[in-house]
């Protein structure tokens, strides 16, 4: 695996057109990216007791991590070892006190080996179990977050790969915080990267979000390295804090609690782990957020949130149940094509630059289609586009011999 990158001095478009837009690009991706890379599964709170589990895709593997009899947490292929079959659907539940295979019931223990074959005498004489446990993963914990990766033995530890990565001061799992019930999905009609890269582009928030953030300009925050990951921070107090002082100065005018260790604020804002988790702490809430590329122009975005009591920070409409705006109730997922007004003047209104981030990207998936596409000059600096150069570089290290 190649040395980790700095933050470059000057900004560069390094990634083609083809990267956001073609499908072998996308399918070297699942493969050579999310397929060598570490994935975000779920909280060791979601996997509290022995036989609970939580399974997703990261790349073309299917992956499952689970919570054993004896306490401890393991992962594996979600794959039973006789034909294959997916043991798990993706997401999080209970397999009781053992594994059983949907297709023809081959039966494993909580830590992943083979403990009973139906009609074994008759079907599969002389059949050696001890060799046929589920195939293992690696599986590492920072701050309460599970990550997985599909080899036992990755070329990247977790270790390495988590970094230094700088401490807030609240976690999902803190007593004081209550997860709202409602997970968000957002399905966006643009390419994971297109949705990354607008997330650690500094220099469109005093522009898209003049309303809904109110900047800061390119020389009052910053992005900051860690490994393959990156730290943003509002700077216009003289010191890096984690929220602009245009929500500090609006929230401080309403009755929306805060975390108490968490006032000040004295923390990172956004933490982009690479390549798709987003983390987003605050002294009003915390919320945790999951990109899901499922073709070149189509991402949805999972997004959790933990809040005081009282409080729901940006999210205030997590809970307006058939009313959220923009929600489509044929799959529960939000979408701009849903919205019934103009997402510019909701947003204003509302807050939520979290819809003015998908109606951008959406215009760019759209404008990268176009014959005349190109990019110009990058805006340098570590709190304007120089952050996107640094991300594409990190994608080059696994994706290398597709740019031209």
């Amino acid at each position: 695996m190649k040395p980790y990158h700095p933050m470059p001095t000057d900004a560069q478009q390094l990634l083609p057109v083809e990267a956001y837009t073609d499908q072998s690009w996308f399918d070297r991706e699942q493969s050579d990216l999310f397929g060598r890379g570490w994935s975000f599964v779920c909280l060791t709170s979601d996997i509290a007791a022995p036989g609970d589990y939580a399974a997703i895709r990261a790349g073309r593997h299917s992956l499952v991590v689970m919570r054993t009899r004896d306490g401890s947490i393991t992962a594996f292929h979600n794959l039973c070892r006789h034909r294959g079959t997916e043991l798990f659907e993706p997401g999080r539940g209970s397999t009781g006190n053992m594994v059983v295979c949907p297709y023809h019931r081959w039966t494993y223990d909580l830590d992943g080996g083979l403990r009973g074959v139906p009609d074994q005498a008759n079907c599969f004489p002389g059949l050696d179990k001890s060799s046929l446990a589920l195939k293992p993963a690696t599986h590492g914990i920072h701050k309460d977050m599970i990550f997985v990766h599909p080899s036992p033995d990755p070329a990247e530890t977790f270790e390495t790969w988590i970094a230094d990565l700088p401490n807030w001061p609240h976690s999902f799992c803190d007593g004081s915080l209550k997860e709202s019930p409602r997970e968000l999905v957002y399905e966006m009609n643009c390419n994971w990267k297109v949705f990354y890269e607008n997330a650690i582009d500094g220099y469109h928030l005093a522009y898209l979000h003049e309303n809904t953030l109110g900047g800061p300009p390119v020389e009052q925050n910053v992005w900051d390295a860690h490994g393959r990951h990156l730290a943003w921070y509002s700077t216009q107090t003289g010191r890096k804090t984690a929220t602009p002082t245009f929500i500090t100065e609006a929230l401080s005018q309403t009755d929306t609690p805060t975390i108490p260790n968490a006032v000040g604020g004295a923390f990172p804002g956004v933490i982009m782990l690479f390549p798709t988790t987003i983390l987003t702490p605050s002294p009003y809430s915390i919320s945790l957020s999951i990109l899901e590329p499922l073709a070149p122009d189509l991402t949805l975005l999972r997004v959790r949130l933990w809040s005081p009591n009282g409080g729901a920070g940006r999210y205030q409409s997590l809970d307006s149940g058939p009313d959220l705006p923009g929600l489509d109730p044929d799959d529960g997922r939000i979408k701009l094509s849903k919205m019934d007004r103009p997402i510019l003047e909701y947003a204003r209104e509302t807050g939520d630059f979290q819809m003015e981030d998908m109606w951008i990207c959406e215009k760019m998936q759209r404008a990268l289609a176009s014959p005349a596409y190109e990019v110009s000059q990058l805006a340098n600096g570590a709190g304007a586009e120089a952050p996107l150069t640094f991300f594409q570089r990190n994608v080059l290290d696994f994706v290398e011999d597709r740019v031209s």
